[in-house]
């Protein structure tokens, strides 16, 4: 399973750790400049957002290994980690086209001997010798008595220890742990990252240096040392937020300028103009919305709500108050393809109302921009849609009265200031079809009103299940029926490319595209991913949503703003590597209107672990239910509880409300005596207000 790291990852794979760091001699350290590192992996590193040796040093560990666990092996089922020598050759045996196995004999610290199996690694025929000491994680085979199923392993000979807790990270093609390793070990001995508090408050504050911590969480020595590095980062990835939310209570104390009237005319208008009725729960956070409008102070709240259940629609009607009023409002989205969807769908509205509207994007020719910059500089009453480009300096007005943030936690701290501060006693609404924990609301949404939506205004029948391996030719089989009358499918992977990780060969977007060109025809199936322009991801997406093709293969960018109606199946390969938020994001890409639908968790070599949450995610489809469960099961974050059988994971999975509570006390104590307007004006810090809710 796969750990979430410190920072939110928008796409799994597409890890962003922009932090500018403050070196020895003043300068970033070049990735070149660490042997080892060569121009083909350098390029690989920085596809995935590692671009200096700095953002190398805060790619945090996915994992640890326990190397002190003495476990054997046993026929109990149970995932475990196993210290073996290999006493012979890797035999590799193919059963059929796409699916073979490598194994040898081992003998575990009882001197017991087994079998080790690895399904569809013939690499290691050349990579495990005899003699070689490993560390195995995996169980035993459900079918074969005396078998080990190997999830992933370690070679002794390409360690440095033989005790302690032993970090594994996400790795690359061509950039695996040995290389990761030796590359983070030069960049940690070269570097010095300094902490987002200014050197006086982190002495006063802190025992011991953020380096210290960031040290310590990639060689720790054991788990409270680590767990201690954990709540030191924790609390400088809290902060800025905490700063954020107190900025924005403040901000909503104070009497606001703006003077709304004819809401309930408008929002009837609207209404008129729909192709349905808004349900109870819409119409109960209009009427909340519309308290906050017309209050003296500035409206500060969020929305919260499943994917379809109609928070779009509301946010419209708020967007409509402002603009008749001769105002002007601005709706922000993460990605283009968001921001388009929510354009279309105001646009006609808006314009039978007679109000205008305009789209805003990096892909906005310049013209266009200056019409839109003419309209505001002039306070010409519209709205505004469009992704960071909003960002830019060049918006501006004196008539901005409205912002609505979709999808807000994607945007970093210092982005959602720049925005509120477009204008003075803005009105703020978010807008997130995330769920989190109640319990952790406080933490992410401090001082900010919420509204829930619990409902769509039809009722999702989407059929979830986890298919076996050996289950996998039914599923296509299936799946071609329904093409053949009709169906569109979405195939997700976790990553682009093979990465060097034992149990996912064959399993990446590209590789898995490959394979499907083997069982359907050709002109059926599109890839998109991160790495295409948004011109081409356009295209390819609207070839799906038109039928031109019936499969589209694709990694995450399809978790939030498609809207494919027809879209009736979705394939989750490998779903043990996302966040259970994700998979229910991602399952809410089908049965979107109403009809029948159906998930599929293609799941290879699963933990114990991982099958117990994808059992919870099959059978539960409220996103809160899952929000819960998946804060619970995880620990809240914590490293103590965690750890399995030889093997520790998932400590970055969230910020515990100890470490939250203790953020939030530090920070009370310096906003006494310092001016605390540090942790949101240094932009080079922005990767901290990157909150994961996966």
């Amino acid at each position: 399973m796969y750990i979430i790291y410190v920072v939110y990852i928008y796409d799994l794979f597409y890890l962003s750790f922009a932090l500018t760091c403050v070196l020895l001699y003043n300068h970033c350290m070049e990735l070149s400049e660490i042997k080892g590192l060569g121009s083909k992996r350098i390029e690989t590193l920085k596809s995935h957002g590692i671009n200096t040796a700095e953002d190398l040093v805060l790619f945090f560990p996915k994992s640890y290994y326990d190397l002190d666990s003495n476990d054997t092996f046993k026929e109990d089922g149970k995932y475990k980690l196993i210290k073996a020598t290999v006493i012979s050759d890797i035999k590799v045996v193919r059963i059929r086209k796409n699916f073979t196995y490598s194994m040898c004999d081992c003998l575990d610290l009882n001197n017991h001997i087994f079998k080790a199996i690895w399904y569809n690694q013939t690499y290691l025929k050349n990579a495990i010798k005899v003699d070689d000491t490993l560390y195995l994680f995996g169980k035993n085979s459900n079918t074969k008595r005396n078998y080990f199923v190997v999830s992933t392993y370690k070679n002794k000979n390409k360690i440095d220890t033989e005790n302690g807790l032993i970090p594994i990270y996400k790795t690359f093609s061509g950039v695996g742990q040995s290389v990761l390793l030796a590359s983070i070990k030069t960049a940690l001995e070269k570097i010095i990252i300094q902490s987002i508090f200014p050197k006086d408050i982190e002495n006063e504050i802190f025992h011991s240096q953020y380096q210290n911590s960031i040290y310590n969480i990639h060689y720790p020595e054991n788990e409270k040392i680590l767990s201690l590095a954990k709540e030191r980062i924790d609390i400088e990835k809290i902060m800025p937020v905490i700063k954020f939310n107190d900025d924005i209570k403040n901000k909503s104390s104070q009497k606001k300028s703006q003077n709304y009237t004819n809401f309930d005319e408008i929002y009837g208008e609207i209404c008129q103009n729909l192709p349905y009725k808004l349900t109870n729960e819409q119409i109960s956070v209009i009427e909340e919305i519309k308290n906050d409008m017309l209050s003296n102070s500035s409206m500060n709240r969020l929305i919260q709500g499943d994917v379809g259940t109609g928070k779009t629609v509301l946010a419209l009607i708020a967007c409509a108050v402002c603009v008749k009023n001769n105002y002007q409002a601005m709706v922000v989205a993460p990605t283009e393809i968001l921001a388009q969807q929510h354009y279309k769908t105001m646009k006609p509205i808006l314009e039978k109302l007679g109000l205008k509207i305009h789209f805003l994007s990096g892909s906005t020719k310049a013209n266009e921009r200056s019409y839109i910059y003419a309209d505001l500089k002039f306070g010409v009453p519209c709205l505004i849609v469009g992704t960071q480009a909003c960002l830019s300096d060049e918006i501006e007005s004196d008539k901005f009265a409205l912002l609505v943030i979709d999808e807000q936690h994607r945007f970093g701290v210092n982005q959602r200031t720049k925005l509120i501060n477009k204008a003075k006693n803005m009105d703020l609404l978010m807008l997130s079809a995330t769920p989190i924990p109640r319990s952790l609301s406080l933490v992410y949404y401090g001082g900010v009103e919420i509204s829930k939506i619990n409902n769509p205004p039809l009722p999702k029948r989407i059929q979830t299940n986890i298919v076996p391996q050996n289950k996998e030719d039914d599923m296509w089989k299936f799946i071609s029926n329904k093409i053949e009358n009709g169906s569109k499918v979405f195939v997700v992977c976790a990553n682009i490319d093979e990465v060097d990780d034992d149990t996912y060969f064959g399993l990446s977007a590209n590789e898995f595209y490959k394979f499907l060109t083997t069982k359907f025809p050709k002109e059926w199936i599109k890839l998109a991913h991160g790495k295409l322009d948004s011109k081409d991801e356009a295209k390819i997406i609207k070839d799906f949503s038109d039928g031109t093709c019936k499969i589209l293969v694709s990694t995450t960018i399809i978790e939030v703003g498609v809207d494919i109606k027809d879209a009736d199946i979705i394939v989750l390969v490998s779903p043990e590597k996302f966040g259970l938020a994700t998979l229910h994001q991602l399952r809410g890409r089908v049965g979107r209107h109403g009809k029948e639908a159906f998930c599929f968790c293609m799941s290879r070599n699963l933990s114990e672990q991982s099958y117990e949450r994808l059992k919870f995610f099959a059978s539960h489809s409220s996103g809160f239910d899952i929000a819960e469960y998946d804060f619970k099961s995880r620990g809240a974050g914590s490293i103590y509880g965690t750890k399995q059988h030889g093997r520790i994971e998932d400590i970055f999975s969230y910020i515990s409300l100890e470490t939250y509570e203790k953020a939030k006390k530090i920070y009370e104590i310096i906003s006494k005596k310092y001016d605390t307007s540090f942790l949101l004006d240094a932009p080079e810090y922005e990767f901290l207000s990157n909150i994961s809710f996966n």
